[in-house]
């Protein structure tokens, strides 16, 4: 039948149909058919069924994104062998404990189980750092040690024939925050360092909270760095929740009673139907500017709820408003005529119809009232006080974090030049929440590292302070054949000033984390054109350089909602992935 890729293009160019033309027909963005025909992507199973239905012919499931599930072996012989591969004990101070793996860990992928073994390896103590049943609630990737059920595995609860982990398990799954890194592989690392409840663990490139979740779980002290205001909002949300449900439960009902009256009155003007974008955003009460091509972002009803949301946050404050906005943002996909299928935020040529705002943000709410009440229950005698969390807006480079004041960090930057996509993804979220976040996403240019924000004409330095710390970035960079177009030097540019930051943030961990200090940084490996970036020896070289010494390499592709899965632009974009595990001499 032919590559699927191959097949399309036939199919197209045969009905005369530009990719435009296709995608409107099918009800997807012009990108999302580009992305399927340059097999960078795959489409939906939904989206399949939309392309046999005009004649495009049978699609199997393999040239669909169900081609991302887990390889399992099937029969009982290959059953047996894997599970005689994952091991079943682990030595936690004196002892040796039997345990049970996480279902997800007995049912992986074979190339899995590699990475599974070096993550129980990494939470074996010779010395216990808290009390033995402390430590053993605290294991991650571990249904049961005899007698006790680590407090992960009560709150994830994955079922027997689970094939991959959850990362959405708590306050985790609050929101989807693009660019995440699994909370699994951060327990894991703060059970490898041993890290005791008077101490502070660090994210410095803090995203969604993901370190700082697993911190106030564990009750550790925790401090995030952040320059994106939303990704603030969403951290805050996730790690700063309250000891009780009451205050979101009467939160939810204030809302439900403020977003009926201001609907009711709006509509006892006019039918929501009958509206354009132009009146919904000159209505009384609503704060949300006007922006480009508003009208095919959001439907009538989408806008007018939107801006009930907003004009009702906007009476609160603290870690209300937080929860209300995030609760919005979580929940944008749904609203938003945003095509899912893209990283970017672009929306589709067909209209999002029947958006209950309403609805979709008190769904929300529900889970976060749902997951603080199991939360405090599996976490009980571990969870710490959401005092105990800050949160600083802030480049990390201007954020003055105080010398010696940190025992532990566990981060990962973006890789490379992915900051400003990661802030564009969640377009639609900045443009509702313009009011409370104070912010375009567009307007933190060269503040942000890593940033995009270079000058188009080529490398703007001469010498590169990269060059100093990294014979590797030397060799590499010097490579002529990197130099064969603009697009190309343009994206070399922004790689060196990626590391030269990188420099800069060696130096400010030098100085922030304590004596014997560790350091987990989680990094990817790009390419510029044909050839793949050696970020990890680059890093590596640069950290020691300022005296932190590299004592251990994990190698393993990360994806947070998938361990197995198999995703077409992360193959071509990242290639590999590393835990680097430093210790500050």
């Amino acid at each position: 039948m032919g590559q699927f890729q191959d097949r399309l293009i036939k199919f197209r160019n045969d009905k005369g149909l530009s990719q435009q033309n296709l995608a409107e027909s099918i009800g997807v963005g012009q990108v999302t058919v580009a992305r399927w025909e340059n097999g960078t992507s795959k489409p939906s199973p939904l989206a399949a069924v939309k392309l046999e239905e005009i004649g495009f012919g049978k699609i199997d499931n393999s040239d669909t994104k169900l081609a991302s599930s887990p390889k399992v072996a099937h029969t009982p012989e290959e059953r047996k062998k894997l599970r005689d591969r994952i091991r079943y004990r682990i030595g936690l101070g004196e002892k040796s404990f039997r345990f049970d793996p996480a279902p997800y860990v007995i049912n992986s992928a074979d190339d899995q189980v590699d990475f599974f073994e070096t993550l129980f390896s990494l939470q074996e103590q010779s010395k216990l750092p808290i009390s033995e049943i402390e430590y053993i609630k605290r294991l991650s990737l571990v249904s049961a040690v005899p007698g006790i059920i680590p407090a992960q595995s009560e709150l994830e609860n994955p079922k027997l024939n689970a094939k991959n982990w959850n990362p959405n398990y708590g306050p985790h799954g609050w929101h989807r925050y693009v660019g995440r890194f699994p909370p699994h592989l951060v327990r894991s690392i703060i059970n490898h360092f041993g890290i005791k409840k008077n101490e502070t663990l660090c994210d410095p490139f803090a995203g969604s909270g993901t370190t700082l979740v697993e911190g106030r779980l564990l009750g550790l002290k925790g401090t995030g760095v952040d320059i994106c205001p939303l990704s603030c909002l969403i951290s805050r949300t996730k790690s700063k929740f309250p000891e009780s449900t009451s205050m979101l439960e009467k939160l939810s009902e204030e809302l439900i009673t403020f977003y009926r009256d201001r609907w009711d009155v709006f509509n006892g003007q006019k039918k929501i139907d009958e509206v354009d974008s132009d009146t919904i955003i000159s209505r009384k009460g609503n704060s949300i500017p006007n922006f480009s091509n508003v009208e095919k972002w959001f439907s009538p009803e989408a806008l007018l709820g939107t801006s009930i949301v907003v004009e009702f946050a906007q009476t609160l404050n603290g870690y209300q408003q937080d929860a209300i906005c995030c609760a919005l943002s979580s929940s944008m996909r749904s609203i938003g005529n945003v095509d899912v299928d893209v990283v970017r935020a672009e929306y589709r040529k067909t209209p999002r119809q029947n958006v209950d705002v309403l609805k979709l943000v008190t769904r929300v709410l529900r889970k976060m009232i749902g997951d603080i009440g199991k939360s405090l229950e599996t976490h009980q005698g571990l969870i710490g006080s959401s005092d105990d969390i800050e949160i600083i807006e802030s480049s990390l480079l201007e954020a003055n974090l105080p010398s010696d004041s940190v025992d532990y960090v566990i981060t990962s930057p973006p890789y490379g030049v992915e900051a400003i996509s990661y802030l564009r993804t969640h377009l639609l979220s900045y443009r509702s929440l313009q009011p409370i976040l104070g912010y375009d996403p567009y307007s933190f240019n060269d503040k942000i590292i890593g940033a995009e924000y270079v000058k188009e004409n080529g490398t703007t330095k001469a010498n590169w302070l990269a060059s100093d710390y990294s014979s590797t970035f030397k060799h590499f960079f010097q490579n002529e054949a990197l130099e064969e177009s603009a697009k190309i030097l343009r994206r070399k540019d922004m790689m060196m000033h990626f590391f030269d930051d990188m420099v800069n943030v060696a130096k400010l961990f030098r100085n922030m984390i304590r004596k014997n200090g560790k350091i987990a940084f989680v990094v990817g490996n790009k390419k510029i054109g044909d050839y793949v970036i050696p970020t990890a020896e680059i890093i590596s070289e640069i950290f020691e350089s300022c005296g932190l010494e590299l004592y251990d390499t994990i190698g393993h592709k990360l994806k947070c909602n998938n361990s197995n899965s198999e995703v077409p632009w992360q193959e071509r974009i990242i290639q590999d992935e590393f835990v680097l595990l430093f210790t500050r001499r």
